[in-house]
């Protein structure tokens, strides 16, 4: 049936409908941007508020703070020396081996969890 041949009852519930389904999309369309631009607004003020507290701080290099060079000059003797790096480099290990066998064994997460899901420290009472 074409556009032609539709009646005057068809044409006028095909723009009602067509009508109705623009003005939600706009409605909702409308609602979308405001939920972003909310989120892109948090966003600018913490990111205000993060550059702000580092202008507070008046050293900007660890390099110029008193008590790291205090701490190489006492403890490390120098940068880049053995105990430095012994100290203050991380080395990560894979623990996920250890979960699957605490899983396995019905050990984690804790067989208790549940008993703490909605009240998490009972002794608070």
């Amino acid at each position: 049936m074409g556009i032609l041949a539709s009646t005057r009852r068809g044409f006028l519930k095909g723009a009602c409908i067509l009508s109705g389904g623009l003005l939600l999309g706009i409605r909702f369309t409308g609602k979308a941007y405001a939920a972003v631009m909310e989120i892109k607004d948090t966003m600018k003020k913490r990111i205000a508020s993060v550059y702000a507290a580092d202008d507070r701080f008046p050293m900007k290099a660890s390099q110029d703070n008193q008590q790291v060079i205090k701490m190489y000059k006492e403890l490390y003797k120098k940068p880049l020396s053995e105990s430095a790096h012994h100290n203050l480099h991380t080395e990560w290990f894979n623990r996920s081996a250890s979960i699957d066998a605490l899983r396995k064994n019905g050990n984690y997460p804790n067989p208790r969890f549940k008993e703490f899901q909605n009240n998490p420290y009972p002794y608070d009472r």
